[in-house]
């Protein structure tokens, strides 16, 4: 796994390397899933279960969740170190470390891109708590800090 970062709260996880797989067509949109953070509050791991809001049937306004079809992760060509990965029917676990032990779980949305050997990658969206980065170091090839531009 692969995983770029910027200003702290925009996250992006490569399962597959985007040098060798062509992303195909859109992304999987609002997908229901979970951060894992361990006591330390460094993010430890990822859980994407099989529902979504989907905004295009909706109850006066409300979006409805959807039960989907997760797709499959398929082979890993990136450096997965001490990570595991678990796949059922109804939702992928990702661990960046299997030995850590998670503490604490908010509830976000992602976005899952495709290629033709599965899941390309993950993006939570929109803006993630990330927390510290201590157990994704091996991980991350971009972390781009935050700039601000001062207004004159």
């Amino acid at each position: 796994m692969q995983i770029t970062i910027e200003d702290n709260s925009l996250m992006y996880i490569y399962l597959k390397s985007k040098d060798n797989h062509e992303k195909l067509g859109k992304c999987v949109s609002d997908v229901k899933c979970f951060l894992l953070y361990d006591i330390q509050e460094n993010i430890v791991g990822f859980k994407l279960i099989n529902t979504r809001d989907n905004t295009d049937i909706s109850l006066n306004g409300i979006p409805l969740i959807e039960t989907i079809k997760l797709p499959t992760v398929g082979y890993i060509d990136t450096p997965q170190h001490n990570a595991s990965i678990t796949e059922s029917e109804n939702e992928i676990l990702i661990m960046f470390d299997e030995k850590a032990v998670i503490y604490q779980v908010r509830e976000d949305e992602c976005n899952i891109d495709l290629c033709k050997e599965g899941i390309l990658g993950i993006e939570p969206t929109p803006f993630t708590y990330i927390g510290g980065k201590e157990i994704i170091k091996p991980f991350i090839i971009e972390d781009i800090p935050l700039t601000l531009t001062k207004l004159e």
